[in-house]
């Protein structure tokens, strides 16, 4: 009440300034927001889109199809040509991937407690079948936990990369290429020109 009084003096003995003052902080009122609107859609266009990271913590909260398909978009973050394949009867393909190299991958995920174990009978189960089954040159198994010491010895032997909850940090978390953390050589194929994204590496995964 106070502040309007002292306003209607004001206004009394200065009209005409008054007036001015009302007038130019309704126009700043009411450009502020459309101001604002603006900045916000200038800031969005030119940031670029942040890569695909995921923490360990989101990971372990996810059920194991959406695990699978976090996977599938770390994969592509990497530049492979990833497709989510998993459901009853997968025969131990989760995701298959074709490379730069031109070579199927298969991916099995094992989305478990941190403290648990893949176990060597599941690393026999992807031997069983991601070549015979699949065509893939090689196989990797990726979980949010770790793989028991027999495990770790059949894995590699049979051509099956193993990403334990260490390897899965550095990939989903800091963003190294996973091709980079198991040291597989990704050299793009010398014939043709087309990315592994294209038409013709999607049509190779059907």
């Amino acid at each position: 009440m106070a502040g309007l009084i002292v306003l209607w003096q004001v206004a009394q003995q200065w009209p005409v300034w008054t007036g001015f003052g009302l007038a130019s902080a309704a126009v700043g009122l009411a450009l502020k927001p459309g101001g604002s609107a603006v900045r916000a859609r200038v800031g969005r266009s030119v940031l670029p889109a942040r890569p695909v990271r995921y923490s360990l913590a989101h990971l372990d909260s996810l059920d194991p199809t959406a695990f699978e398909l976090a996977i599938c978009s770390l994969l592509r973050r990497d530049g492979l040509a990833a497709q989510h394949v998993g459901r009853a009867g997968d025969k131990g393909a989760d995701v298959l991937v074709v490379d730069r190299s031109r070579r199927r991958v298969v991916v099995q995920c094992k989305r478990l407690r941190p403290d648990r174990r893949v176990g060597d009978q599941d690393v026999q189960r992807v031997n069983g079948t991601y070549r015979h089954d699949h065509g893939a040159a090689f196989a990797v198994i990726v979980t949010t936990g770790g793989f028991t010491t027999a495990a770790r010895a059949s894995g590699p032997r049979y051509g099956i990369q193993l990403v334990d909850r260490d390897a899965l940090e550095r990939w989903a978390v800091l963003g190294e290429p996973l091709y980079q953390i198991l040291r597989i050589p990704n050299a793009r194929a010398r014939t043709g020109k087309r990315s592994p994204g294209s038409w013709r590496a999607r049509r190779s995964l059907e």
